[in-house]
């Protein structure tokens, strides 16, 4: 069964997309391993946290006293040490408007994934759902909020290609869509 799980996740994702609209296929819980702040590779299906919008690996911050971090690794590590090693759960999974399986994921205790991610100050909120928890990122100077920082979507504009990401199975280049704001 183990070896079905990734064909059948698949053929799921594949019989929900319909370009233009949101299509739900199925609930989850599985190993994951973490691509970015905010995709996780399940199987081999990439899937993007709903309603937020992380910085890139590669993306770099300014932070007190003008020093440059790697911030976009730091949101990656971030989402690692969130869900350590045990599966997540993935609800509402579903094809956005630009061809991507996107789910709201929560950690083995609970935790909101995509929360998590914008309270730590590694995420932005798209959209209404997580605004709260950005403007408490925010005002505790976490992650992105300590120094200065472009938006995740300013800089993956001036990119000239979308990071490509490999692991023991294949290569695939992370599309990135439109902005979420």
């Amino acid at each position: 069964m183990r070896l079905l799980r990734p064909l059948i996740l698949g053929l799921a994702l594949v019989a929900f997309a319909n370009p233009g609209q949101c299509s739900e296929a199925s609930d989850i819980t599985e190993f994951a391993i973490v691509v970015d702040g905010s995709t996780l590779l399940i199987s081999t299906v990439s899937i993007k946290l709903t309603g937020i919008d992380a910085l890139e690996l590669g993306q770099k911050c300014i932070g007190p006293g003008s020093i440059e971090w790697d911030c976009g690794l730091h949101a990656k590590r971030s989402l690692v040490e969130k869900i350590g090693d045990r599966p997540v759960s993935c609800r509402q999974l579903q094809i956005d408007g630009y061809g991507r399986p996107s789910a709201t994921c929560a950690a083995s205790n609970g935790e909101d994934l995509a929360a998590a991610m914008v309270r730590s100050g590694y995420a932005l909120a798209c959209g209404q759902r997580y605004l709260e928890d950005e403007k408490t990122a925010h005002l505790a100077g976490d992650g992105m909020w300590s120094g200065s920082f472009q938006t995740p979507w300013e800089w993956r504009a001036q990119q000239p290609d979308p990071p490509e990401i490999c692991d023991d199975i294949n290569c695939f280049r992370l599309s990135c869509g439109a902005t979420c704001r």
